[in-house]
């Protein structure tokens, strides 16, 4: 099994906010200069879990657990942002699949759509 790739230092301040102050997720907008627009750049899932599907089969503690959300939710939305309506039979067992997800992680998940242009909001 592959091996979880490094947090970056924004992944590390991102659960670092949503931890500390016992936020349900924390997210970063960053601005996309081709449409001038701020996007989702990256953010850490700290809310209720529904299920406990993780890709490990061990037992991990809750802050591994919710790292590990925060990662599935971000391959389940690039998976339903591409389209792909085969994503059970291409990921393996352990992924999330919408019907895995809270009110919460929904919520956490649409953020990666939104988009602010200039002037709004």
């Amino acid at each position: 099994m592959a091996a979880e790739p490094p947090k970056t230092r924004l992944q590390i301040m991102l659960q670092a906010a949503a931890q500390n102050v016992q936020w349900t997720y924390s997210l970063f907008w960053q601005l996309c200069p081709q449409q001038g627009n701020l996007v989702w750049s990256d953010g850490y899932y700290n809310g209720p879990i529904k299920t406990r599907k993780t890709v490990q089969p061990t037992e991990v503690t809750t802050e591994e657990a919710t790292l590990q959300r925060s990662q599935q939710l971000r391959e389940l939305y690039e998976s339903l942002s591409a389209g792909d309506t085969s994503h059970q039979a291409q990921r393996p067992s352990a992924s999330l699949s919408p019907e895995d997800l809270t009110e919460s992680e929904w919520f956490y998940l649409m953020c990666g759509s939104f988009s602010f242009p200039p002037g709004v909001g």
